[in-house]
């Protein structure tokens, strides 16, 4: 996927996962996530921190990569 970089975020379709999540759960891999987002088939995504500092927002152009990404990481 192609990750767009503005501001405002785009109203798309969110995916958060939250540092307690990542930090309680041992399977997940910071690195591993972003290199399946960024080498993933589909449509661009947006990044940004979830209400700053409590993890990340991912947000989807199209409502299938975001239900793909939700399946597979949250």
């Amino acid at each position: 996927m192609l990750k767009v970089e503005s501001w405002p975020p785009p109203k798309w379709p969110e995916v958060v996962i939250k540092w307690d999540t990542i930090l309680s759960d041992k399977t997940y891999n910071i690195r591993d996530m972003f290199e399946w987002i960024d080498s993933a088939p589909g449509g661009q995504y947006h990044l940004h921190g979830y209400k700053s500092t409590e993890g990340f927002a991912f947000r989807f152009e199209r409502e299938e990569d975001a239900t793909m990404f939700s399946l597979r990481w949250s």
